[in-house]
Parts: C-alpha cells; structure tokens; sequence
C-alpha cells in the first residue's frame, strides 16, 4: 500500500513540475527549431525625429495664384508649413531652405499672412525673381526642414505639368515704353520720390522723373513689412525704410513692385514710374 501512495505522489510531483515548465515557456517564449528563444511580448514604439513639411507654390505678382509656368520678371513665393508628427503642431523654431537645382538655397521666414493681421495664419515663405540670367526650362527644387535632431523634406511630384518651369519672356524689354514721348511740359517731375508703402498699396499709382539727372526714392513702410524694386532700371530697396539713388537715361514707363512679401495682397503692390524727356 505504501509502495502505491509513493508511486501515486511522484506521478502527482512529476505533473505539477511540467505544467510549472510549460508555464515558465509560455512566460518567457517560444524555442525555434534552433533551440533559441523567440520573445512575443511586443512594445509599442514610436518615430518622432522626421518633421512633415508641406505646402505650395504661387506668383506673388499675379495675387499669390497657384502657378507653375514663370518668365523674366515674375517672383515665385513658397509657402511652405513644418509639422511635429508626434504632436501635430507647427513647429515655430524649425529652419526651412529652397534648394535649387541652380544651386541656390533660398533661407525662408516664419511669418503672419498677410503681415500684421491678428489671428492670420502663420507659415514660411521666400521670394524668388526670375531674371533674363535665370535658365529655362525645368527647375528642379526640394525644400527642407530642420528643427534640433528633427529633420524633414518636401519634393513636388514628378508630374511634368505641374513641375516649376521657366519660359521665354514674351517680350525682352521690362520697361514699356509709350509710342510717344511723353512731353515733360504737360507734367510736373520731382526727382525726389517718395514712396509710402501700406497693406498692400503705395500711395501713388504713378512718379513722375527727368531722363538725364539724377533720381533719388525714399521708401518708408507705414504698415507691414515691404521693400521695392523698379524692373528695367535696377533700382532696388529691400528693406521696411531705405534710399535709393539712380539716374534713368531712357523715357518711358516702369513698373514698381513690392520686393519683399507681405502676404496675401502682395502682389497687388504695384506703381509706376515714368522717366520723362
């Protein structure tokens, strides 16, 4: 009777100790066919080192119309926005470049849209002007963002219609000249002109200058941030309040445009200076 109770309890002894290993397997994993112990316990992990960026390209002269087609005279403007994908915020602190396949690289700015407007949105922009220098055909771009350890990039589709190209100017000249001289006796000239630049307006349509002597612009920004340029004159302030000195030899019109970009109503920031005989 003993000798059974002893076979009985080392059965029951032997039994509990398999299911304590199979247990203990269950625990700590699985064994391939090698003998190795493949763990199934599984940890969530998450990337947040990459920065979402994306955005869009548009004509600032043509009222920031979505466009891929520019010729001499046009300025392209990227918008760009740089999101955090772990906590899908802007990233105000990232630092976002155009590369271009001419080798620029265009340094944007985090800004309000239009410029000093509460509550408008916030994104990065840069103004780029398409000169007779500039080669046509298609400009290859990325742009890219930076923000600590966090990186980002931003390619357009390979879609050949929508790519950035540039196309032959229409006509050569920037400056539209008239048919007929204008005749300095029907107008009063003032070589000192003085430009007062607002959202988004200067406030003349038309300065008026002697061919021969020497001009002088004053800029000066009363609201937002501005500059200008004169096309076919090389005439050119970048910054909110600035000078300009120049002397125009040939008579005819043109055009002023606002250099730095202000927001949506940019390109509407346009004048006229005509040089008279």
């Amino acid at each position: 009777m003993d000798k059974k109770k002893n076979i009985f309890l080392l059965s029951l002894l032997l039994g509990i100790a398999l299911f304590v290993s199979a247990c203990s397997d269950d625990a700590s994993g699985t064994k391939d066919d090698t003998g190795n112990t493949n763990d199934t316990s599984t940890e969530e992990t998450s990337d947040n080192s990459n920065i979402i960026v994306s955005g869009d390209m548009v004509s600032e002269l043509d009222g920031c119309v979505l466009q891929s087609r520019y010729t001499v005279g046009d300025n392209i403007v990227w918008r760009m926005d740089a999101i955090d994908p772990g906590t899908q915020e802007q990233m105000e602190d990232a630092t976002l470049q155009v590369h271009l396949s001419t080798g620029e690289v265009l340094d944007m700015r985090y800004g309000s849209h239009p410029a000093d407007t509460e509550g408008a949105p916030k994104f990065w922009t840069v103004a780029y002007e398409v000169t007779e220098d500039t080669p046509t055909g298609t400009m290859e771009y990325f742009v890219t963002a930076e923000s600590g350890d966090k990186k980002g990039e931003f390619r357009p589709f390979n879609v050949k219609p929508s790519l950035l190209t540039i196309v032959e100017p229409e006509t050569a000249d920037q400056s539209t000249n008239t048919e007929e001289e204008v005749e300095s006796e029907e107008i009063t000239t003032n070589q000192n002109v003085d430009i007062v630049a607002t959202n988004f307006a200067f406030n003349e349509d038309k300065f008026y200058v002697k061919a021969g002597e020497e001009a002088t612009v004053n800029l000066t920004s009363e609201e937002g941030t501005h500059g200008i340029a004169i096309k076919g004159l090389d005439v050119a302030i970048d910054e909110p309040n600035g000078t300009a000195k120049f002397t125009p030899t040939e008579a005819g019109e043109y055009q002023i445009v606002c250099s730095v970009y202000c927001g949506a109503g940019h390109g509407d920031m346009t004048a006229t200076l005509v040089v008279v005989e």
